[in-house]
């Protein structure tokens, strides 16, 4: 029974992943720079997701594992752009740079690290966007912001995420039992659903009624 909430919840992800995009695109050209970096993110990640789906689906069930790199690395890149905008730091480009930098580093020094996963990787680009997050919770005391369903979102699913993948080689290893890596991933994936139903909240709440933010 537990098997098949989890199946019908992967599968509502991917149909997720690919709705809301087109919910934020209605308000794209109208609000912040902000806005059009989280939705640009929302393309790019649902982009993926339907292509790991498709990938797995057309190979009958070969790892998908190399779309990763693109997943954590490109999550990263968008949702620190959308964060400087937020916050208005400028040496969150310098921060970006550098990571994605000592990123492609590790690939070049293990080009097998391609088809594995990459705790240090995803790790670091994980941990950086939940200080940003961090950040944020603390400027948002001030007064009213953008986007605070959707920090609120990332900063629990990211960081949850950051624990989870940040032990994925650890759990892989034979001393562990099988339903252990299941398990993680299955907590994944219900946080991530999590996420997109707070996005979706979001732009109901605050952008389905197209405006411009001031």
């Amino acid at each position: 029974m537990w098997e098949l909430i989890i199946d019908y919840v992967g599968t509502v992800t991917i149909f997720v992943a690919v709705l809301y995009p087109f919910l934020y695109l209605k308000g794209f050209t109208r609000n912040s720079k902000a806005f059009k970096y989280f939705t640009c993110y929302l393309l790019i990640i649902g982009l993926i997701q339907v292509s790991m789906g498709t990938f797995k689906l057309v190979t009958m069930g070969d790892s998908n594992l190399f779309f990763f790199v693109y997943y954590f690395v490109l999550q990263f890149t968008m949702l620190s752009l959308f964060y400087r905008e937020l916050l208005g730091y400028k040496w969150i480009n310098i921060i970006t740079v550098i990571v994605l930098l000592f990123i492609g580093y590790q690939y070049v020094a293990e080009p097998s690290l391609y088809f594995k996963y990459n705790p240090v990787g995803s790790s670091i680009t994980q941990l950086t966007i939940v200080i940003y997050s961090l950040l944020y919770f603390y400027k948002s005391l001030s007064g009213k912001r953008e986007f605070l369903i959707v920090n609120v979102g990332l900063f629990i699913y990211l960081l949850s995420s950051l624990l989870i993948f940040a032990s994925a080689n650890l759990v892989l290893h034979d001393s562990f039992p099988d339903y252990v890596p299941r398990l993680l991933s299955e907590s994944n994936l219900v946080l991530y659903f999590i996420l997109q139903v707070l996005i979706v909240i979001e732009w109901f709440r605050n952008y389905r009624v197209i405006k411009k933010v001031e």
